[in-house]
């Protein structure tokens, strides 16, 4: 059996699975996922899409306001927006940038929401034992985002929330919300 251990912060039972479990979930999901790019991945800008000095700067301030190393930001850089774990650095792609024709919270959400993503959710949980783009790893990325990046919205928060269960939900998983996620979804109402 492999344990996955839960955030406290998230309520609920940890997720056990058997080794043969994790092995033809890896299998298929790749698989699954380019079938269904919306349900794994979103629909935002195409990661070719190359960036340009004026989108690059405003993605700079983002950075900035977040608070975050701009060091080990890669601007047009590897395959598509992401954290690399082996090396340290957050490529930045074109699929950073918003769709905003999209319903889906993972589209909509804003180019600093998703630096969030990444720094404050991936980066900061680096070297753990959850499968890279697993749902969990996903989900836990944009809840840690969510609640600990400075300088994000209420809508950023609220679609990093909408996206953490947005996952869980693909992946068949029910979730019990905590007081943090009632608050983003539902405001002072659980204040």
């Amino acid at each position: 059996m492999v344990y996955i251990k839960p955030n406290p912060l998230w309520g609920g039972s940890p997720t056990v699975k058997s080794l043969a479990e994790l092995k033809e979930e890896m299998e298929t999901r790749p698989f699954i996922s380019l079938i269904h790019r919306d349900m794994a991945n979103g629909m935002r800008r195409s990661p070719f899409y190359v960036l340009n000095d004026e989108e690059i700067e405003n993605l700079k301030n983002d950075i900035c306001a977040i608070e975050a190393d701009e060091s080990i930001f890669r601007f047009n850089s590897g395959v598509r927006t992401a954290y690399h774990d082996d090396n340290n650095y957050i490529t930045v792609r074109g699929d950073v940038l918003p769709d905003s024709n999209s319903t889906k919270a993972r589209d909509k959400m804003s180019s600093r929401a998703i630096l969030a993503h990444e720094y404050y959710g991936h980066r900061a949980n680096r070297g753990t034992m959850l499968i890279p783009n697993s749902w969990n790893d996903e989900f836990r990325a944009s809840y840690m985002a969510a609640q600990h990046s400075p300088g994000l919205s209420d809508e950023d928060r609220y679609y990093l929330i909408q996206d953490a269960i947005d996952r869980a939900n693909e992946a068949g998983v029910k979730i019990r919300y905590n007081l943090f996620i009632r608050k983003v979804l539902y405001g002072d109402l659980y204040e």
